[in-house]
């Protein structure tokens, strides 16, 4: 193992290490086909998905040991801060809500329509939570 370890990057030590046998681009090609609002951590997806679309896309994904991002655009259903944090959220029942966790506003406001891409955790059956994330308007 020493052997095969010296000849590596540290980046690739980490990558080896987070998914043996595997580095995410090579396990997640499968995870997103059919999932273009999904992407690896920190690149964008193909595109974004609609709150209809989360569920369908979302369906199937098993809990992974390394980061994907989702992208979804919708309107804010709620907008709250605890003075550090903003919590965004997007979607109604029948679809999955989304929570986007951010350190800005952006100066959006409940009944805008945004654009939200962070990591992906799904929490439950009917809920997404997203953290870190971004948000903006879709226009920006």
């Amino acid at each position: 193992m020493q052997a095969v370890i010296a000849g590596l990057s540290v980046a690739t030590i980490v990558l080896y290490l987070a998914a043996p046998g595997s580095s995410p681009s090579i396990a997640s090609e499968d995870i997103f086909a059919g999932r273009p609002a999904f992407s690896e951590a920190e690149q964008p997806a193909r595109t974004p998905a609609d709150c209809r679309d989360v569920r369908r896309m979302a369906d199937g994904i098993p809990e992974l040991e390394y980061r994907i991002d989702l992208s979804v655009v919708g309107s804010l259903t709620a907008v709250q801060t605890d003075q550090i944090l903003w919590y965004l959220v997007l979607c109604s029942p029948p679809d999955i809500r989304i929570m986007c966790v951010t350190y800005q506003s952006n100066g959006v406001a409940i009944g805008d329509r945004v654009i939200v891409r962070g990591g992906y955790r799904r929490r439950d059956a009917n809920h997404v939570l997203l953290d870190p994330c971004l948000a903006s308007r879709p226009e920006q």
